[in-house]
């Protein structure tokens, strides 16, 4: 391997993936900004197209070539790895990708995009090592990139209420005062009543300490309201901007992420609301005093004011050190607590196969590894905060009494009086407090950055295509065309669809099938417009995909997944989901039509009865007769049946067919029942992604095509597709 020229000397910024297919581009990510070219994911993902099945060697070298670097892969043998002057990315385990950033004392030291820093011996290394790299060197075209600031965005939302953020700075600007006046007030209580005697002078004293301290209170208390409002509009705000945008990403964007890091990032806007609410403004306002306290320090005594300093500037030295340690000791804890959440909410989404299949007992140990190594990660950030607070309450006690120890000689020395001894005691007591406040918020601002990442990178995602001036669609007739279609997931893959041209006119029912894989039910997706297509045009009514709103567009359609999908809620909310004004009437047809509305009346609550979460608490036959419900209820134009009715009976089912062609609904049928297909205008065969035969039932078995083949040897077996 070549002897590069730049020398390791600093470490590779650690990124995490957000995505369980982005370990490439994440390497990238560290590799770039190591060289400080920084570039986030989201721009990362564009420039490599990553998609749902991660990046290949070919993209990754590609990707670094055109960042700038002079990028090769290479096949070596680890002792190679040994004399490595600079980072690089390693294809791991046959399936993954980590930087390798050093070779010290026998140990490899690698930043895995999923696990954080790790440290290798020699022969953990090797079994994981596949023998392939990928070097990257700056060359000629290579260029520095700042850093964008991830915090801009939230810190404008202080600004979105600027009365309310000036009356709390004015109360706390007031508190400090306060904190600031009450030593002085001691120092002249001392020097000029309690040292000459003045007892005449004591009970104008307690009725002025009395009124201080009730006025102190009252403007605590205000504050504390006006905090309380502030954390609510923060919450309103960011809470609703992160659903709200969540809601307009793509489809596909739900497909590369799990519901529980989704839900875990969502959390974390808490975290962030906490720092800008209290923790900065008070950091702000403590900066401020901690130099109007130095100032009467120095005025009072600068021998003692430079021990002040001093310990002070110990303890802010022990968090700078501290701090690239804690920050990765914090995200090792994001880390695992991600990888717990997802893995529970997927257990209990699945809870049916686990049971089913008996597996609790290997679910259970694969959850308490998850979570011993978060219980871990979460001790080892504990074991390093306790020893920085530690050393910082060591530093912090000191100090005052440093100062009680100088102060004290100086009074005898009678270079100070009593009250300007316990005066100063008092204000560098507080001052080594704000130097403590101020190191926590810079640790909280440093901890916050992992949740701000993980929300900034849902915000940053681009939302679905939304056309200058879209065509709203009231009622659409339900005609489908589709010209020269193809589709792919990143530009560096194979198309899933190819040259598909089907057009479908109103009313028309149209069946898709083929082996699996094939991709109908991605066809069936495109046709809902959960997908754009790479190439080619999609049309509704004659209005191209690109130029309608979506919204508009998807209340004309319904949709009766394989996987249903029910909400926490009551039977007649959920078939009212995608027309909530919805009449009582309409409800009760629509479950009348899927064949549900007997077994409703037999419950207790009938239609307010509450379906538990993923609707457990009913059948799977019920489930899908209230989705068929759900898609019938608002009399759609356009209906997608995915394997939609095989609870039902071949009576129910044609009832139901009946219903849809006298409301002249285009249906696009998913189904491996003959019975669903022989009466289909047109049936689709695809293979491959391509249609390789089209045309209705008779025309297709005269053809002796796949469709002839298949439909007889299956009727010969008395079996139905």
């Amino acid at each position: 391997m070549n002897n590069y020229s730049i020398k390791h000397k600093r470490k590779v910024p650690f990124i995490e993936q957000m995505q369980q297919t982005e370990c490439g581009i994440c390497c990238m990510a560290m590799i770039s900004s190591y060289y400080k070219s920084y570039f986030s994911l989201y721009e990362l993902r564009e420039a490599a197209g990553n998609g749902r099945d991660g990046t290949s060697l070919h993209q990754m070298r590609e990707l670094a070539r055109n960042l700038g670097f002079k990028a090769d892969w290479h096949k070596v043998n680890m002792k190679k790895l040994i004399h490595i002057q600079e980072p690089i990315i390693l294809f791991w385990d046959h399936k993954h990708f980590v930087v390798l950033e050093k070779f010290k004392n026998g140990n490899f030291f690698i930043v895995d995009p999923s696990g954080g820093r790790k440290k290798l011996t020699e022969n953990e290394f090797d079994k994981l090592f596949t023998g392939y790299i990928l070097t990257c060197t700056p060359d000629e075209s290579f260029k520095r990139r700042k850093q964008k600031s991830i915090w801009k965005p939230f810190l404008k939302l202080l600004l979105d209420k600027p009365k309310l953020l000036i009356n709390v700075v004015i109360t706390a600007i007031v508190l400090q005062l306060f904190t600031l006046g009450i030593p002085m007030l001691i120092q002249r209580v001392i020097d000029k009543i309690i040292m000459p005697s003045r007892e005449d002078l004591l009970s104008f004293l307690i009725i002025g300490i009395v009124f201080l301290v009730l006025f102190q209170s009252g403007i605590a208390l205000i504050r504390g309201s006006l905090l309380i409002t502030l954390n609510n509009f923060l919450d309103k705000k960011m809470m609703t901007h992160f659903f709200k945008h969540l809601l307009k990403l793509p489809y596909n964007f739900f497909q590369l992420r799990s519901f529980g890091d989704l839900i875990f990032r969502a959390n974390g806007l808490r975290s962030i609301r906490d720092i800008l609410s209290s923790q900065l403004i008070m950091g702000a306002l403590d900066i401020g005093l901690i130099i109007i306290i130095l100032i009467y320090m120095i005025n009072q005594s600068i021998l003692m004011t430079a021990w002040v300093i001093i310990i002070s500037l110990l303890s802010i030295l022990l968090v700078f050190f501290s701090k690239s340690v804690l920050y990765q000791k914090n995200q090792d804890e994001i880390t695992h607590a991600t990888s717990v959440q997802s893995f529970q909410t997927e257990l209990l989404y699945g809870i049916f196969g686990v049971k089913t299949a008996g597996t609790e007992k290997s679910m259970y140990n694969s959850w308490e590894k998850l979570f011993d190594k978060l219980l871990l990660a979460y001790r080892e950030k504990g074991k390093t905060l306790n020893y920085i607070t530690t050393v910082n309450n060591i530093l912090k006690l000191s100090g005052p009494l440093v100062v009680l120890w100088i102060g004290a000689k100086l009074v005898f020395s009678g270079e100070i009086t009593l009250g300007a001894l316990i005066a100063f005691h008092a204000l560098s007591t507080q001052f080594f407090n704000l130097t403590g406040s101020i190191v926590d918020t810079f640790n909280s601002f440093l901890l916050t950055d992992s949740y701000l990442r993980r929300v900034h990178d849902v915000l940053e995602a681009q939302p679905e295509h939304m056309p200058k001036n879209p065509i709203y669609l009231k009622e659409l007739q339900g005609e489908v065309t589709l010209e020269n279609v193809y589709l792919k997931y990143n530009k560096h893959q194979e198309y899933i669809l190819k040259n598909i041209n089907l057009k479908i006119k109103p009313g028309q029912k149209v069946a898709l099938i083929g082996k699996s894989g094939a991709g109908k039910s991605t066809l069936s997706r495109l046709i809902l417009g959960l997908y754009e297509p790479t190439q080619g045009n999609v049309y509704y009514d004659g209005h191209h995909l690109l130029d309608i709103d979506k919204e508009s567009f998807r209340k004309n359609i319904g949709v009766v997944p394989q996987d249903v999908s029910l909400f926490n809620r009551s039977i007649k909310d959920n078939i009212a989901l995608h027309q909530p004004d919805a009449s009582m009437e309409d409800i009760i047809e629509a479950a009348k039509i899927a064949k549900i509305h007997d077994e409703i009346m037999q419950m207790p609550m009938k239609y307010n009865t509450i379906i538990s979460e993923l609707g457990m608490n009913i059948s799977g036959g019920q489930r899908q007769r209230l989705a068929i419900a759900r898609a019938l209820v608002h009399k759609p134009s356009i209906l997608v049946l995915d394997e939609a009715t095989s609870s039902l009976d071949h009576l129910n089912e044609k009832e139901i067919d009946n219903y849809l062609s006298s409301i002249n609904c285009t249906r696009i049928v998913i189904s491996h029942r003959l019975t669903s297909l022989i009466n289909s205008d047109i049936i689709v065969v695809l293979d491959e992604g391509e249609i390789i035969e089209s045309g209705n039932h008779e025309d297709l078995l005269r053809g002796n095509g796949f469709y002839s083949q298949y439909y007889r040897k299956l009727e010969s077996r008395k079996i139905s597709i």
